[in-house]
């Protein structure tokens, strides 16, 4: 896994202070190394570097980096391990996850079958409020859910996984790829989600910032549904862009993105640590699956 290598690359980067230094461990190239590490720049859409002429110094995304690089490569190799000893990893775990992520989730455990085949992975869908809850209380050994009150999970681990960035969908009887998305939402019925839950509370704060103030006609707590309305020409939607929903090449759709930075929302996973040597292979599949699916993406 490419991003594993750069990983450990920066993190020799971060203790020599300099690519030239982390050369001489790493035994590549100083060119190569700037090279690994301007990818990660990209592939994490940050800036991890402070350059001056002596050498590098860390931004203050670099420094928030550390930690969370240590916990990943040390999570990769008990995987590694898990792999290796695979007769090990057996019994059954319990685990959750919201409607969008849940495709996902699924093709990572039937991909995890051949391998571990004493393993069993019992799947349950919920909200996210619910799941966290149910993996606090211990009902559930890990979750796929979108991050929330981060007092919810003190004690537990919390790995980011992906984004979800809010984004316009209309009807394509009423919209065109390069239709104004004001004008779309000033003069369609305007189907909401719930304004009760982070998502629907970042939904309001977006259509305040663009100065509007839609006709609203539905207020849902499901975003299928509401995907679906739009697909019957009810109204038009903000809603965040499930990664595992194909709307872009739904011809009933259009997927219009919003000016500027759009808010997002982070998806993650929540593992109780009860039976942490099976959620983490869980986790690290999962990972590997995402990962896989961005290589594919920019090909």
């Amino acid at each position: 896994m490419s991003t594993i290598r750069f990983l450990r690359t920066f993190l020799v980067v971060a203790q020599e202070g300099s690519f030239a230094g982390a050369s001489e461990r790493v035994a590549l190239t100083q060119a190569a190394v700037g090279l690994q590490m301007r990818a990660l720049e990209a592939e994490l859409k940050t800036s991890l570097f402070e350059r001056s002429g002596r050498g590098v110094l860390l931004s203050a995304a670099g420094r928030a980096l550390i930690a969370h690089a240590e916990k990943l490569i040390a999570s990769y190799e008990q995987m590694r391990e898990g792999l290796e000893q695979g007769s090990d990893i057996a019994g059954t775990v319990t685990v959750g996850s919201t409607v969008s992520a849940m495709g996902l989730l699924s093709n990572t455990v039937v991909a995890m079958k051949s391998r571990f085949p004493r393993l069993n992975v019992r799947l349950l869908v919920q909200d996210s409020s619910g799941l966290a809850q149910s993996v606090v209380r211990g009902d559930l050994d890990a979750a796929v859910l979108i991050e929330g009150n981060p007092m919810e999970r003190q004690g537990l681990l919390w790995t980011p996984l992906y984004v979800e960035p809010l984004t316009l969908v209309a009807s394509s009887l009423v919209a065109a790829h390069d239709s104004d998305i004001k004008n779309l939402l000033r003069e369609n019925p305007f189907l909401r989600f719930d304004r009760r839950t982070p998502t629907g509370i970042r939904i309001e704060q977006t259509l305040r910032k663009l100065g509007l103030m839609p006709q609203d006609f539905l207020e849902l707590s499901s975003v299928s549904s509401i995907v679906d309305l739009v697909r019957q020409n009810v109204g038009v939607t903000l809603v965040p862009h499930w990664r595992n929903a194909d709307w872009v090449n739904d011809p009933t759709l259009r997927v219009l993105p919003l000016p500027g930075r759009p808010a997002t929302r982070q998806v993650g996973m929540l593992e109780h640590g009860r039976r942490e040597h099976i959620t983490t292979v869980i986790r690290l599949q999962l990972m590997a699956l995402l990962a896989t699916k961005r290589s594919r993406a920019h090909e």
